[in-house]
């Protein structure tokens, strides 16, 4: 018996899969954390460039509710391009400034809540599901 016990002890065939299950859930951590973050900052970049863009075309109107429109025109027809977003779930707004700054605004407001983030934010800790980006071009006077 006392053989049999010594034989055990010295045993080392099971060892990477122990040394596996110490270090897998951190791993996994890791993963699921570069998954999630790559996701979410992928987001953020494309509603910045879609607002960008959007403020850049909206230079060609001739008044304020014109360029309100061509903003909102633009980023219905390219938000589809963009990877990870669902131009179901794209806001725009438009605001203007006084007369002294001669600026005039686009704001896109995307909620990715009901996405894939949602699934990874009870894995690892994420901002919040809201993503609000702006854009500002300068109105006449170029």
């Amino acid at each position: 018996m006392l053989r049999r016990a010594s034989r055990l002890i010295c045993d080392r065939t099971a060892t990477s899969a122990v040394e596996f299950a110490f270090v897998a859930p951190v791993l996994l951590l890791m993963t699921f954390g570069i998954i999630g973050y790559g996701y979410v900052l992928g987001i953020y970049h494309g509603i910045q460039q879609i607002a960008s863009e959007a403020a850049r075309a909206s230079v060609s109107g001739l008044n304020d509710t014109e360029r309100a429109r061509i903003a909102r025109d633009f980023v219905v027809a390219h938000a589809s391009s963009y990877a990870f977003i669902d131009p179901a779930r794209i806001r725009v707004t438009t605001s203007q400034s006084p007369a002294p700054q001669q600026v005039f605004e686009v704001a896109v407001v995307y909620d990715m809540s009901d996405s894939l983030f949602s699934s990874l934010s009870s894995l690892v800790s994420l901002p919040p599901p809201l993503v609000e980006r702006r854009a500002v071009i300068q109105r006449g006077g170029y």
